[in-house]
């Protein structure tokens, strides 16, 4: 066989290292009133169900576990974390869920299945900004202010085939 083609029909059965992941944003909303007890989004088949007990103000986080994420009606739930209410993503495909959370002064990234609540990814960030750019992670450090514009570092993670960051 011809050395270009067989080099061709490799490259064609190599599966591709980045998958189509679309991470988008849910819209995380109060459920039931302006100060409700429940705060939720979705996608097509996924729910994501926060608790609030704050009654007072903009909620901007979830102290308050458990997060629930629900699908049909099969539901499963994860303990811990203080959740931000504007960093809720779920991918393309609605099999993994990223949320930041916080504790303190340090935060992290964390990507679970939507089906067992397993965690799939955990991802520290120190004093770091992050967005997420097409099928990438992007994390600046030594930033002046909110943004990555203002970092002097940047670095970028590829989404691997199960739109999990490539951690190195």
């Amino acid at each position: 066989m011809n050395k270009a083609l067989y080099l061709a029909l490799l490259w064609l059965a190599t599966p591709l290292a980045l998958a189509d992941c679309a991470y988008r944003a849910l819209a995380i909303e109060p459920r039931g009133g302006e100060y409700a007890a429940l705060y939720g989004g979705a996608g097509e088949r996924v729910q994501v169900e926060f608790h609030n007990f704050k009654r007072d103000g903009e909620v901007d986080s979830f102290p308050e576990p458990p997060m629930v994420l629900r699908q049909g009606t099969a539901s499963c739930t994860v303990e811990g974390g203080i959740w931000l209410r504007r960093a809720v993503f779920l991918d393309r495909s609605e099999q993994r869920l990223l949320v930041q959370s916080f504790s303190g002064s340090s935060g992290e990234l964390l990507v679970y299945d939507t089906r067992t609540c397993a965690e799939l990814a955990r991802l520290e960030l120190p004093e770091a900004s992050w967005a997420l750019e097409g099928d990438s992670l992007v994390l600046g450090r030594q930033c002046s202010s909110a943004g990555l514009s203002s970092c002097a570092q940047r670095q970028v993670l590829p989404l691997n085939e199960q739109c999990l960051p490539s951690i190195p």
